[in-house]
């Protein structure tokens, strides 16, 4: 049994898998403290906006303001047409 652990193709195979447990479990890793990380920075970015939009609430509209118009635009389409030309050939240097 030592002889068959002890040979180069299954050296090479328990190499191989331990380098790719390795490196599934740092990719992993990493990945996972990215999110954590990104999650953590959106959590301290937002919690100040939510007291200055209780503190804008409470102001009284000093203006009215104006809210921008939007206009809804259509293209003019094409009518197909009835009939169709005759289809061009192309020639192309040295063919006849």
């Amino acid at each position: 049994m030592n002889i068959l652990l002890l040979s180069a193709p299954v050296k090479g195979m328990l190499w191989t898998i331990a380098l790719f447990l390795v490196c599934f479990i740092g990719t992993h890793v990493i990945i996972l403290t990215r999110l954590g990380w990104e999650y953590q920075q959106q959590k301290t970015e937002h919690a100040p906006d939510k007291q200055e939009k209780k503190t804008e609430e409470k102001k009284a509209p000093s203006e009215k303001q104006t809210e921008p118009i939007y206009y809804i635009v259509e293209r003019k389409t094409r009518r197909a047409k009835p009939t169709y030309g005759e289809p061009k050939q192309i020639n192309f240097n040295g063919q006849k």
